[in-house]
């Protein structure tokens, strides 16, 4: 069970876009979601209640997404959980994060969601988790690396917020988003297999920082894009 105190007083708001107009689809997303729904739901998990579990599949704005983050983040009184899955850019100016949506295209920055916002979502005056925990699924590149996710060693640091734990899917741009035959994307798949099947050796209450270090094990033994992980104060617990 994932040691994270109080499911009925928290919140989870899960993020996935598998079907673009101009970017590569990535199919496995859709699965990503629900397997995470799922395994976070699940009283042997978590027990995190399902109508306390909100997925947005396909988004049509950022709107919805930043306006449902700040939501939950005012009503979730223990642990907010907030997810994304999809293509990830950067601004060839800025080298900020941008986390795409279905109509995104690389050379239109504006069409995309900008992390910052994503940020100041979970950072509202009237927020009252007392944990947040992120987990982006995501590319981050110079430049749009179609059909591929990965992060720099910048996305951590640059997307970390204060009084969260921040938890990335790599840390090297690798085409190794769903590898071949697998249901999943390589990060959330062995994400999923973790919260649902446990860790051999491993505490019964599961903390992040076990977690992440089972992950990067996991990922190294198959030669994958490795995790990195950030924490500001409480988060990691």
């Amino acid at each position: 069970m994932v040691a994270l105190s109080d499911p009925a007083s928290s919140a989870a708001v899960l993020v996935g876009i598998h079907d673009y107009a101009v970017l590569e689809n990535l199919p496995s997303v859709a699965r990503n979601l629900v397997g995470l729904k799922k395994a976070l739901t699940d009283p042997e998990v978590w027990g995190l209640p399902p109508e306390a579990c909100t997925v947005i599949e396909q988004p049509g704005s950022a709107g919805l997404v930043l306006d449902t983050v700040r939501e939950q983040a005012r009503l979730a009184q223990d642990t907010l959980l907030v997810y994304y899955a999809g293509h990830g850019l950067t601004d060839a100016h800025t080298d900020e994060l941008y986390l795409t949506l279905p109509d995104s295209d690389p050379e239109r920055e504006y069409t995309s969601m900008r992390y910052e916002y994503l940020r100041r979502a979970v950072l509202d005056p009237l927020a009252r988790a007392k944990r947040t925990i992120v987990i982006l699924d995501c590319c981050y590149s110079g430049r749009a690396l179609i059909g591929e996710m990965g992060a720099s060693m910048q996305v951590a640091d640059q997307a970390v917020v204060a009084g969260t734990y921040l938890l990335t899917a790599s840390a090297e741009t690798r085409p190794a988003l769903s590898p071949p035959g697998e249901k999943y994307t390589a990060f959330t798949g062995e994400l999923v297999a973790a919260l649902t099947e446990g860790i051999v050796g491993g505490p019964d209450l599961l903390d992040m920082n076990t977690l992440y270090r089972y992950l990067h094990q996991c990922l190294v033994s198959k030669s994958r894009p490795l995790p990195q992980q950030r924490n500001r104060n409480t988060g990691r617990e």
